[in-house]
């Protein structure tokens, strides 16, 4: 709300004490209109001039109501505009104002609920990607983290459907749910499959049992992150070779190798042609690891001879220069 909002009730009781001042002298010493609003104006600023005629005592009863509750109200009124601009209230606001029309504007983007440590690292990975997102938390210090960073974010309860709403959820293109409850990320998850039957919903649970509940509430991907550092930390423990290269491929490292997922549009050059005829590795530097074909079957390794289709999402392994000369090869 803006701030100055604040001050419309002492602006209606001012204005309130004009209009009966002005009445209030035509009617009980018979002057005109003008001669009634310059008394009045002359005792709000306590200007000093005298009366325009000599009162009565029920026009002396009038002036003393308006220097009393008019004059008071005014100096309470300046008083409250003081502050709101010396704390920068209004500057907040305006600041508030542009963040909110930038997220309005927004579209493809990602949600994020909860910005706790798995909320923090998904955006990081986000930036990373370039990704655009949101980030919707119930802090009242995440506003205070991300505002002069910059980052679009929301503070509220993201179980809201209001909340998912100002986000843009119906503009959205994915939601990831990783608050700390996993009561949270149902009731998120529930509500943002209702408003957007489209969305990508990625929900972590802390409780085995919960996945199920996510996955029923509309969730497409469920993870536990307790469950997959066990793995890892297994991983690391009998396969650290193996663990060290795939961290380097999926977080980046110093080559920048990532693994990308380039979907197959349709009309594209390289529908229906083999990976051979295509010469992805050849013409892009990428190396294509599976094949996610339309029909939800995954092909691993796949040979030369296997046949690219319009539908398909190629799994493949490059920097992001040569990710972006394949999509080239795409258009």
């Amino acid at each position: 709300m803006n701030p100055f909002k604040r001050l419309l009730p002492l602006a209606t009781i001012l204005l309130t004490v004009v209009l009966i001042g002005i009445f209030g002298y035509v009617w009980l010493e018979h002057w005109t209109f003008l001669e009634s609003a310059y008394m009045v104006v002359i005792t709000l600023f306590t200007i000093g001039f005298q009366e325009v005629h000599p009162l009565s005592d029920a026009g002396r009863i009038l002036t003393m109501f308006i220097t009393i509750v008019g004059v008071g109200t005014a100096v309470y009124a300046a008083g409250r505009a003081a502050e709101i601009i010396v704390e920068g209230e209004m500057f907040g606001y305006r600041k508030r104002t542009k963040m909110d029309k930038r997220i309005r504007e927004m579209k493809d983007h990602y949600i994020i609920t909860g910005f706790g440590r798995v909320g923090h690292q998904v955006a990081q990975d986000f930036d990373a990607a370039g990704i655009p997102y949101v980030i919707v938390d119930s802090k009242p210090e995440t506003m205070s983290e991300l505002d002069p960073k910059g980052v679009p974010h929301l503070v509220g309860d993201a179980t809201l459907d209001e909340t998912l709403e100002e986000a843009g959820i119906r503009r959205a293109k994915g939601l990831v749910a990783c608050s700390d409850s996993d009561v949270a990320n149902v009731y998120v998850t529930l509500s943002a499959r209702a408003l957007n039957p489209s969305l990508y919903i990625v929900a972590r649970a802390a409780q085995a049992e919960t996945e199920k509940k996510l996955k029923m509430a509309g969730a497409n991907r469920v993870i536990s992150p307790y469950l997959i550092s066990g793995r890892r930390m297994a991983a690391m423990a009998v396969r650290p070779v193996t663990s060290d290269f795939l961290d380097m491929v999926t977080h980046g490292g110093e080559l920048e190798f990532r693994l990308h997922e380039i979907p197959i549009p349709r009309g594209s050059p390289l529908d229906n042609q083999t990976l051979a005829t295509a010469q992805i590795r050849t013409r892009s530097g990428v190396v294509v690891l599976a094949n996610h074909g339309a029909d939800g079957i995954f092909e691993l390794q796949p040979h030369a001879s296997s046949l690219i289709k319009s539908g398909d999402t190629l799994v493949v392994i490059g920097t992001p220069e040569q990710t972006e000369a394949l999509e080239k090869m795409l258009a």
